[in-house]
């Protein structure tokens, strides 16, 4: 397993489905930025909301 930060930055879109080792399964609804700065907006519904992660650091697993 990686070490956070040395995670493969996944190649996400609007829509696409995700499952995040904490917050559990998320749709994806926006992504920003580039290469290491990546960040994508995914809503996890319920109390967590629309969560904003770094693609980098963010262990998430798309589906």
């Amino acid at each position: 397993m990686r070490s956070p930060g040395t995670r493969a930055i996944l190649a996400l879109s609007p829509g696409d489905r995700v499952s995040h080792d904490s917050f559990g399964l998320g749709t994806v609804v926006r992504v920003d930025g580039v290469g290491e700065s990546t960040v994508a907006h995914v809503d996890f519904g319920g109390d967590s909301g629309v969560k904003r992660l770094l693609l980098r650091y963010a262990p998430l697993e798309k589906l």
